[in-house]
C-alpha cells in the first residue's frame, strides 16, 4: 500500500479556470451584445407575416391619425384665440369703460348734492318699502 504523500492529490487550485466555463461564459457574453431593438426585431419572427403587416399598419395609421389630430387642435386653437381676441374683448373693454363712467357720474353727484342724492338716481325703488 502507498504511503498518503504518494497519493497524487487533485485539488483545484484556487482562482484557476476549468477551459469548458470559459467556454460558457464567453457564448453568454456574446448573447448579451444584442441591443434591446435587435431582440425586438428578432421576435417579430415568430409571428406571420399578414399579423406583421396589420400591426405596421395599424401602427402607421395611428402616428398618422395623431399628427393630424395635433395638427387640427394647433389651428382651432389659435382660430379660437384670434377669434375671441377680436369679437369678444372689445365688448369687454366697452362694458368695463361704460361701468367706470357710470361710477364716475355717481361719484360726482355724491360730491355736488351730497351722499343722499347721489344713490338715488342710481339705485332702483325697492318694492315694497317706500
Amino acid at each position: 500500500m502507498a504511503s498518503p504523500s504518494e497519493l497524487p492529490l487533485e485539488t483545484p487550485l484556487i482562482g484557476a479556470r476549468n477551459p469548458d466555463t470559459e467556454e460558457e461564459e464567453d457564448e453568454d457574453d456574446e448573447e448579451l451584445d444584442e441591443t434591446l431593438s435587435e431582440r425586438i426585431w428578432g421576435l417579430t419572427e415568430m409571428f406571420p407575416g399578414s399579423l406583421r403587416s396589420a400591426a405596421g399598419v395599424t401602427f402607421d395609421f395611428s402616428v398618422c391619425a395623431a399628427k393630424k389630430i395635433y395638427s387640427f387642435s394647433r389651428s382651432a386653437l389659435w382660430i379660437g384665440t384670434t377669434s375671441f381676441m377680436i369679437l369678444v374683448l372689445p365688448v369687454v373693454f366697452e362694458t368695463e369703460k361704460l361701468q367706470m363712467e357710470q361710477q364716475q357720474q355717481l361719484q360726482q353727484r355724491q360730491i355736488l348734492l351730497g351722499p343722499s342724492t347721489g344713490m338715488s338716481g342710481a339705485l332702483p325703488p325697492i318694492p315694497g318699502k317706500i
